[in-house]
């Protein structure tokens, strides 16, 4: 459909218009373009990747589209595949991150069981980041505890050894008892006068 205009036009709702030579052609809206099946694949890979770290796939998808205000995954346009992906990538790092601070925090807890280094654990937490609750800590954080009771050695106290007894020969006994050693020789000529 053509229309040929020879004074001012107004409002032109539709169509090809021909102004003295010019072409003016009004495009419809464009088109929105689905995702492809290797998009939709590698959303759901992500979406498997949080359910194994322990995450309700069902929240995973509800996060996706309250973020790209959409209701379903097949109103995702490929455009929003970028976003979609980086929503899901962020949460999966976030549930490593969690899982990796509840191995770290059980290690830690095995470790300080072992050493019987609860005291010594709670100043360490206390001196260094200000709490002693290892949930609270962050994944450096418990890092470095971790590696503070794994170099842990509890001081053993151990009864005090008697010292070495030996026997005690006469000439020693009378090189350290000199005194002693002349008055029993007295003694022992006074009292052989005596009876002999």
């Amino acid at each position: 459909m053509s229309q040929d205009f020879h004074s001012g036009v107004g409002q032109a709702a539709a169509g090809d218009i021909n102004n003295y030579g010019v072409n003016i052609h009004v495009v419809d809206k464009t088109e929105t373009r689905g995702l492809v099946s290797a998009q939709r694949k590698e959303l759901h890979v992500l979406r498997v990747k949080c359910e194994e770290l322990g995450d309700d796939p069902r929240d995973v998808w509800r996060t996706v589209h309250a973020q790209l205000a959409v209701t379903s995954i097949s109103e995702i346009t490929a455009e929003q595949f970028i976003d979609a992906r980086n929503v899901m990538q962020t949460r999966l790092e976030r549930l490593q991150e969690e899982a990796d601070k509840r191995r770290l925090v059980g290690k830690v807890l095995r470790a300080v069981t072992e050493k019987d280094a609860r005291t010594e654990l709670n100043n360490f937490c206390e001196l260094n980041f200000g709490r002693t609750q290892l949930n609270n800590l962050q994944k450096p954080q418990l890092q470095k505890t971790l590696e503070f009771v794994m170099s842990f050695r509890p001081n053993i106290q151990t009864e005090p050894q008697a010292p070495e007894i030996r026997p005690v020969t006469l000439r020693m006994f009378v090189m350290q008892n000199r005194q002693n050693a002349a008055g029993l020789f007295c003694l022992g000529l006074l009292i052989g006068g005596i009876l002999f």
